[in-house]
């Protein structure tokens, strides 16, 4: 064997310094990836199981809403809700591929905390149009829509630097605001029952569509997806056109 060939063998499956800059972004960006994932998931599990134990008691709800935030903020920062991911990503917080990882976390883990809960208690609930009627159902979008709006709006003030009502370095009480704008937002909603979240609505009515049989369920689930989806949308505009550009003009 030649000396050349042996240097060949010998550096082969050597990475270059290149090759190794270029691994190390990407392995990094896999375990932020991963822990976005599991924690969203976790977050929007535990609020699902809470919603349903909560029996509609708004206190109860915003406790368990409290507890998810407390758990997924440190790591995937709590959206815990498809409409704040779609503000987060028109508000260029995350890019497009971070909101479909947080949308699908969010939905799976909508529907696991529905099938703990049935299995513990044997009952899930999900967010139903109690009339048919065109007023009812108007005031149904209008109240979703206003009250995510109020919410999303709130979590864009503050977790924005240059408009956020806390001092840095006080996540807790950031926590507890934002629990506390959920529980009053949801007094938009006294005709829909205050679901402000789509992927708690289409993976709960979901749910027990099929653990029922029964696919009416879903019939006005548009209601409760578009709602939302409009309020954070709107939240998102509003904020990033107006407000913030006010809040410099102080």
């Amino acid at each position: 064997m030649s000396k050349d060939t042996k240097i060949i063998k010998r550096t082969q499956f050597t990475p270059q310094e290149s090759d190794i800059k270029n691994i190390i972004p990407k392995q990094g960006k896999s375990k932020e990836e991963m822990r976005i994932f599991l924690f969203e998931f976790f977050g929007m599990a535990l609020f699902a199981y809470g919603i349903i134990c909560s029996q509609g008691s708004d206190e109860f709800l915003a406790l368990f809403f409290f507890a998810s935030v407390c758990l997924a903020a440190p790591f995937s920062g709590a959206h815990v809700n498809p409409a704040v991911s779609l503000a987060m990503l028109i508000s260029r917080r995350i890019n497009f591929g971070q909101a479909v990882l947080y949308w699908l976390a969010q939905f799976t883990g909508a529907l696991c905390g529905a099938c703990c809960c049935y299995l513990i208690l044997n009952e899930v609930d999900s967010p139903q149009v109690k009339s048919t009627e065109y007023s009812w159902i108007l005031s149904d979008v209008s109240g979703e829509a206003f009250g995510t709006f109020t919410f999303i709006l709130f979590i864009l003030i503050q977790t924005d630097s240059e408009t956020t009502l806390t001092p840095e370095g006080q996540p807790m009480t950031t926590y507890v605001l934002v629990a506390l704008a959920l529980y009053f937002s949801r007094g938009f909603t006294f005709h829909s029952g205050g679901c402000l979240n789509p992927g708690m609505a289409v993976s709960l009515q979901l749910f027990q569509s099929f653990q029922t049989g029964d696919r009416q369920i879903m019939e006005f689930l548009w209601v409760f997806v578009g709602g939302p989806l409009g309020g954070g949308f709107g939240a998102s505009v509003f904020f990033e056109l107006f407000y913030k550009k006010q809040i410099k003009r102080l």
